[in-house]
């Protein structure tokens, strides 16, 4: 987990959780070292998870969708969550395509919206 990176969401605003919501603006690749909880703004290109422990990126495409959450329970919430196991959360990241926040999607009834994702997995050499 300390040594994966995410690409993609660098230059975004969002809104940090773990400091009361504070909108702030990523710099360089996203890195979890602590517990992380974030909405991703404006978010469009493709999510890149470089794993080099297990010489794999994992790409994630999506449409329909500008905001992105980025979390990890880390050890304190993890231990009180009863399934992550005593290290679980360093083999754990969640990078989810949402409408969250500022891309919130309201639908009138009979209409329709699509969030599409699809994840690949690539050789990190």
């Amino acid at each position: 987990m300390r040594r994966i990176a995410i690409r993609g969401l660098e230059d975004c605003p969002y809104l940090d959780k773990m400091d009361g919501g504070e909108r702030k603006r990523q710099s360089g690749p996203v890195t979890i070292g602590a517990e992380t909880d974030r909405i991703y703004l404006d978010s469009t290109a493709d999510c890149l998870i470089d794993d080099p422990g297990r010489r794999r990126r994992i790409r994630i495409r999506k449409r329909g969708s500008r905001s992105t959450v980025v979390w990890n329970p880390w050890i304190e919430k993890s231990a009180r969550m009863g399934d992550f196991g005593e290290d679980g959360y360093l083999n754990m990241v969640c990078v989810e395509s949402t409408n969250a926040a500022d891309d919130v999607v309201t639908i009138a009834p009979g209409a329709e919206h699509h969030l599409w994702v699809r994840y690949e997995i690539e050789a990190l050499i």
